[in-house]
């Protein structure tokens, strides 16, 4: 009995005796971020960005560089990351990597070739975020200095995810929804792009971190739209809001809308528990939707002069902004079906799990098939409170005078 309990105590010892490939912390490299650009003989640049730990805690800081960009050219990436000690004296480490940065150029030529190697490579994990660079290198994006945070990748990690939970424009794509987009064919991919504001040239410099305005600045630019692995074509930062909240993922956002009869005059409603639900058929090889979106939200501004302690103005407010949104997202589908001709949104997502014997008729087809679809956007908007104040300082300033 001894001789069958002792069995299975040796094995789970053994089981925790340690890493097998473990590395000594000071043998190693933490990558943060790539960049891939395209040369002009046509070859690969891989840029990364490794930390130095040390100098990112202020208490270990000793006045050293936080981290180093270097770059390298070659046929593949799955080469060039393993190249990389031409340069770097440590083992890098990609299991920590946050950003991932494609160049306009690379990106229009196509992604299906590097991203087949990060998907396969089992040292890379899929949370990281993917992002295009407009007007720029992509090398340049990840050289570029900021005041706060020593890395640029982590900046540009951090900045997108807090443009994510306050303003919603940010789609937080990663390497897994890039995948499952590649490969279905009832959506199409998208990419969130950045770029840099002021001189570009004076991004990688120490002094760009000491000033107040920074000559060089990278800021979330548009929503790229891909067709087959390629780029095809950019949507400005305001409907990548629609694109964020009709996939399901908007947590909070704010909306400007301007009073009625009255110009340059708006409110401005601060939204959350944010819905959709899109429902729709295929008949005779027709596609019709309707995108039924909730939304409730507090009034952070007031420029319309309602009197706010009248049940009447809330009604009217929630009027005027369920018309605003509802024009705002068909305009911004409409938009994606006559400009570019694909579904980003998942509409074909949908009928493929709902309907898929007759989204079966149109799967190889489904592109043009959505451009003609038929959408109707029904928007409810709930007013639930008005901030602070009911009652506005400016109509008692007005009413003093």
């Amino acid at each position: 009995m001894k001789k069958i309990l002792l069995a299975p105590m040796l094995i789970m010892v053994l089981c925790l005796s340690g890493c097998w490939d473990y590395r000594e912390l000071a043998d190693v490299t933490v990558v943060t971020g790539i960049a891939v650009d395209k040369t002009q003989n046509n070859k690969y640049k891989l840029t990364v960005e490794g930390i130095n730990a040390q100098e990112l805690n202020n208490r270990t800081a000793a006045g050293y560089a936080p981290s180093i960009v270097y770059s390298l050219s070659g046929n593949s990436i799955a080469e060039l990351t393993q190249k990389m000690n031409i340069g770097f004296s440590r083992n890098l480490i990609y299991s920590h990597m946050r950003i991932l940065i494609i160049s306009e150029t690379a990106a229009r030529e196509g992604i299906t070739e590097f991203i087949d190697f990060l998907e396969r490579d089992r040292e890379i994990r899929d949370d990281f975020r993917l992002i295009i660079s407009r007007r720029t290198s992509a090398a340049q994006i990840l050289k570029t200095t900021y005041p706060f945070q020593k890395s640029s990748s982590l900046k540009l990690f951090k900045q997108m995810d807090s443009f994510r939970r306050n303003w919603g424009g940010n789609p937080s794509v990663q390497l897994n929804d890039v995948v499952n987009a590649l490969t279905s064919p009832a959506v199409q991919p998208v990419m969130e792009a950045v770029t840099i504001q002021g001189k570009a040239s004076k991004g990688p410099s120490v002094e760009n971190m000491k000033k107040v305005t920074p000559d060089a600045l990278v800021v979330l630019d548009s929503l790229g739209i891909f067709r087959e692995g390629k780029l095809i074509g950019f949507l400005p930062l305001n409907d990548s809001r629609y694109y964020v909240w009709l996939r399901g993922k908007l947590d909070h956002t704010a909306f400007s809308i301007e009073c009625r009869k009255q110009n340059n005059n708006f409110i401005t409603l601060r939204a959350y528990n944010n819905k959709s639900k899109i429902t729709g058929h295929l008949e005779d090889g027709k596609a019709a939707f309707k995108v039924k979106l909730q939304l409730e939200g507090f009034l952070d501004s007031n420029h319309c002069g309602k009197d706010l302690n009248k049940v009447e103005t809330y009604k009217e407010y929630e009027k005027l902004a369920e018309k605003y949104i509802e024009k705002e997202m068909k305009l911004s589908i409409n938009k994606v079906q006559k400009k570019y001709k694909i579904d980003v949104y998942g509409f074909g997502e949908y009928l493929y799990r709902n309907d898929y014997k007759n989204f079966k008729t149109v799967e190889h087809n489904w592109d043009n098939v959505f451009k003609n679809a038929k959408v109707e956007v029904d928007a409810k908007v709930k007013l639930r409170r008005t901030a602070l104040r009911t009652k506005s300082f400016i109509s008692e300033t007005k009413a003093k005078h």
